[in-house]
């Protein structure tokens, strides 16, 4: 392990991760102790420093549990205690301060320029300890001296040996650790005028003028004044800087831009320990009339700089912008709510519709699990979410009360700053409502409307509540995402997004709450950022089955083309296949390239696409297209249970139980949930036809079971009696308390009692959709299903007038539910009608109207639509239309259409089409599965009875 101290404070493992865990005052510890070196320093010495105020006692006893802790928390002794005192072990823990005076000893200034990351133990606090601070402080300014010497030296090395591109980079780094440095900025902009970067070298020499000026009260070096008039005679192209304009008013005090193209180390935050001005020597007070800018309204500003920015060039290319690191320095020992400014700051330029901002939801899903929110974690995961620049700054307390918001724009491939933004405040919402629009002008875009606080909260606690429920989500851990998110929305209950995040956890754990806080997402949806409003509604309404939810969807995967979240959930608002399949393919193909695959523990929408993918595929009866997609996932996350799962269903369903059970084995292997055995075992019985075994489960399950355990084996051992005919056993099974009211009607209708099923059905639809009166997309697709159940019904009664008059009901009420089944419905009642009057080819035309998914659909579709072909005398045509409900599920596909029954007539289309073998072995499983059935299915049983024999007599 490592300890880094050079541009901040934190522990490296060996693979370059930041070790999260360790407390501040344990880090503290290895700090004191690193600067130290190898003599070590006493017990006394280091009570002295981290508890000076407690009793020898009570320090010493602090300083050995820090100690134990250490240990606890790194597994190793990095810490020698010896007789003499304490000292960091090298063998266990390295330390970059170290090296870094090793390398100043040697004068090796390339390898000490490259160590310096930025100041000593810069940004970290420690509440209660001013020695601690005085002493880092002292440090500090020693290291600082060294580090600028370092790389002052490198610099100059690759100026005179002409390697510009080197020289830029260091001078660029000079010029960020020290803005007010004349020789730093004239040869800075020199090498960059020697590039051909002149508007470069032009900005970066006018924001360094502004900033001596309001800093020193002062002109700027003699040579940065030159060498602008050289640069500006020979190009000009940037504009002249806005001119100031008088003092402002709260809520935002002070608004200042500049863009210095300064340096910012790649592996760690380059930040202000203190305030500039305070370094600079003049008082904060001053400082901050000196950066009085504004004296307008924040909507004029808005304005302004809007107008101001399109009548200038803009960037050809239009940054793709994340937020990094953002540093809370007003409440010191506090990096969580470091991370809370992250939040907030990416809410705000979410609210910017023309400029493509990642969402922090998306970076903490690609932070390791332990990496915790550090900057070259937050970095790397806007480079792997697609982002071309980040932002990070720090929120710094001055004088007054006051608050100084400073934000720097960093190319991510090149570390190059490309912007910098400074506000004055007192207020920190206003402070990110002013730098949204700085940024907007800044590029080019339109700025927001209205406040952050409508779009998020000012409540820093529901913000810290909602970010933990966030990282916890990623984590797979519903539950405890659920309190987090309730916490937050307890604490301001208008937070738009944490009350839908409440509500996704609410749908996860299945909680009652659900509809009434998805009621409460739209009421607080039009507050939030464009991109959050339309994810917002469009997810809420396509759970509700509105097809308002498709346009929605539309228009977010057009404006968020790289959002794998926006592709992922708009495909549950489509009903287009192939375009699903392009949109979760390009989902896949983005959380693929930025690494979501290593980590098998966290959750990832990356298997909720390929799960979703698969499904689309089972769905269009694509056998191998589903296999390859869960072994692409295998591949892609070899630690994962579900795929195994998935596949251990796909060999169920074809037929291929020993390799089910062998991919159920490795899916458990790799901690799968093995569920309730006998239930998994009873439906697999089912879907392989073995009747013999579901009867033994169903006997015993049946006798043991209690309360929901037990419904849930009545339902399944239901469908198993229906599948052996015995409907008069089935029925009297469903009618027990609580009555099942959907497999009564089913029972109905397959007891010869038609009518007494319709008028079921009819009543099913009209308590569902009084039911769901307020979801009216939810109502919708109850009716329409429910009603064309009732039309099958009066269909099997020969009832054509009342069968007539429910089609134009069905197929307005189906085009108001969003559900792709259901404006597809009224085709299939049609087709009755006209197979009623022997009008099979119209009828044929209907039916394959209304198919949508041949295997997991409204599987009597594809019964009647075979029945119709093979009386036209294709039965090849029919054999595909009935081998696709058996790889369907049981609860679906066999629900309203038993296994048998399509076995039976699958084996008439293979006797009709000439195939005695694959007609024989349908037969056969129809004479098994019938031979308990009830009387009215006799002829039927002894009609298949007797073809397959007379099969197997012709095969002898």
């Amino acid at each position: 392990m490592r300890l880094r101290t050079l541009g901040g404070l934190w522990i490296e493992n060996e693979d370059g991760s930041a070790k999260g865990g360790v407390r501040p005052r344990r880090l503290a510890l290895l700090a004191v102790l690193a600067a130290a070196g190898a003599k070590g320093l006493s017990r006394d010495q280091v009570l002295a420093i981290l508890w000076p105020e407690s009793e020898s006692a009570r320090g010493r006893a602090a300083l050995s549990q820090t100690l134990y802790s250490l240990r606890t928390d790194l597994g190793a002794d990095v810490v020698l205690a010896t007789t003499a005192g304490l000292r960091l072990d090298p063998a266990h823990l390295t330390s970059d301060l170290h090296d870094f005076r090793t390398a100043l000893k040697v004068r090796d200034w390339r390898q000490a320029a490259a160590l310096y990351g930025g100041p000593f133990l810069d940004g970290f606090y420690l509440t209660d300890a001013p020695l601690f601070e005085r002493w880092a402080d002292e440090e500090r300014s020693s290291l600082t001296s060294d580090g600028l010497r370092s790389i002052e030296h490198v610099a100059r090395d690759a100026t005179t040996a002409r390697r510009l591109d080197e020289a830029a980079e260091q001078w660029r780094r000079l010029t960020r650790l020290d803005p007010l440095s004349g020789p730093f900025a004239t040869a800075y902009m020199d090498v960059l005028g020697r590039l051909g970067d002149r508007s470069g070298a032009l900005a970066h020499g006018r924001a360094h003028a502004e900033l001596v000026r309001a800093e020193l009260e002062s002109e700027p070096d003699p040579a940065v004044t030159r060498l602008l008039a050289r640069l500006r005679d020979v190009d000009s192209v940037l504009p002249a800087p806005a001119s100031k304009v008088a003092e402002t008013f709260a809520p935002a005090a002070s608004v200042a831009k500049a863009s210095p193209p300064a340096s910012v180390d790649e592996k760690s935050p380059v930040n202000h320990g203190e305030p500039p001005l305070a370094r600079a020597g003049i008082s904060p007070r001053r400082g901050a009339r000196l950066f009085a800018a504004v004296a307008l309204s924040l909507a004029t500003i808005a304005a302004a700089l809007w107008r101001a920015s399109s009548a200038r060039p803009v960037a050809a290319t239009t940054p793709v912008l994340a937020v990094g690191q953002v540093r809370d320095l007003v409440t010191p020992d506090s990096a969580q709510l470091g991370s809370v400014l992250s939040e907030m700051l990416a809410t705000s330029l979410g609210r910017l519709t023309k400029l493509q901002v990642i969402a922090n939801s998306r970076i903490l899903e690609l932070i390791p699990r332990g990496a915790d929110t550090i900057r070259a974690a937050r970095t790397d995961a806007a480079r792997r979410a697609g982002a071309t620049e980040v932002l990070e700054g720090e929120l710094i307390p001055i004088a007054d009360r006051g608050l100084r918001f400073e934000l720097r724009r960093v190319s991510i491939d090149r570390g190059i700053v490309r912007g910098g933004y400074r506000i004055d405040g007192t207020d920190r919402m206003a402070l990110f409502d002013s730098i949204t629009v700085l940024i907007a002008a800044d590029l080019g875009v339109e700025p927001p409307s209205g406040s952050l606080v409508a779009a998020s909260t000012r409540s820093p606690i529901a913000y810290r509540l909602y970010e933990e429920g966030l990282r916890t989500l990623s984590q797979s851990d519903a539950t405890v995402a659920h309190r987090f998110f309730s916490a937050a929305v307890k604490e301001d209950s208008t937070f738009a997004m944490a009350t839908y995040y409440l509500w996704r956890s609410e749908v996860a754990i299945g909680s009652p709450q659900q509809s009434a806080t998805s009621d409460r997402v739209l009421s607080l949806a039009p507050q939030a950022a464009d991109r959050d409003r339309l994810l917002m509604v469009m997810h809420v309404l396509a759970t509700r089955s509105d097809p308002a939810a498709i346009a929605l969807a539309d228009s977010l995967v057009t404006r968020y083309p790289n959002d794998p979240a926006v592709l992922v959930l708009a495909t549950g608002a489509m009903a287009d296949f192939g375009r699903s399949i392009a949109l979760l393919n390009r989902a896949i193909a983005i959380d693929s390239a930025a690494g979501v695959v290593a980590g098998a523990a966290t959750e990832c929408r990356l298997c909720d696409a390929l799960s979703t993918l698969s499904g689309w595929y089972i769905s269009a009866d694509s056998v191998i297209a589903t296999e390859r997609t869960v072994r692409r996932w295998m591949r892609l996350r070899p630690r994962d249970s579900h795929p195994w799962v998935m596949l251990a269903d796909h060999f169920v369903s074809l037929g291929r139980r020993p390799e089910a059970e062998a991919a159920l084995r490795r899916a458990q292997s790799l901690g799968a949930s093995a569920g309730n055995d006998a239930q998994r075992r009873l439906t697999w019985n089912i879907r392989s036809d073995d009747v013999t075994g579901a009867n033994e489960i169903c006997r015993t399950e049946l006798a043991v079971s209690e309360g929901e355990l037990l419904t849930q084996f009545r339902w399944f051992c239901t469908i198993a009696l229906r599948m052996q005919g015995r409907y008069r056993e089935a029925l009297e099974l469903a009618t027990r308390s609580p009555p099942d009211r959907v497999h009564s009607a089913i029972l109905d209708l397959e007891l010869g009692r038609p009518m007494a099923a319709a008028t079921q059905f009819a009543r099913i639809a009209r308590d569902r959709g009084l039911a769901f009166a307020r979801q009216q997309g939810w109502a919708a697709r109850h009716v329409a299903w429910n009603l064309t159940l009732a039309g099958a019904a009066f269909a099997a009664a020969d009832d054509t007038t009342r069968l007539r008059g429910l089609i134009d009901t069905v197929e307005a009420t189906g085009r108001r539910s969003l559900f792709a089944r259901d404006p597809l419905l009224h085709h299939f009642l049609r087709g009755l009608l006209l197979a009623k009057a022997q009008q099979h080819e119209a009828a044929s035309r209907e039916f394959r109207a209304a198919l949508y998914a041949p295997s997991q659909g409204y599987t009597r579709i594809n019964y009647e639509l075979a029945k119709s072909l093979l009386v036209l005398k294709r039965p090849a045509d029919a054999i595909p239309l009935l081998r696709a409900p058996l790889y369907g599920g049981i609860e679906g596909p066999g629900l309203y259409l038993t296994r048998t029954e399509t076995h039976e007539l699958l084996a008439h289309a293979f006797d009709a089409a000439g195939q005695a073998d694959s007609a024989a072995a349908h037969y056969a499983i129809v004479e098994r599965a019938w031979a308990s059935a009830d009387p009215a299915l006799k002829p039927r049983y002894l009609a298949a009875r007797g073809r397959l024999a007379a099969l197997s007599a012709g095969n002898r």
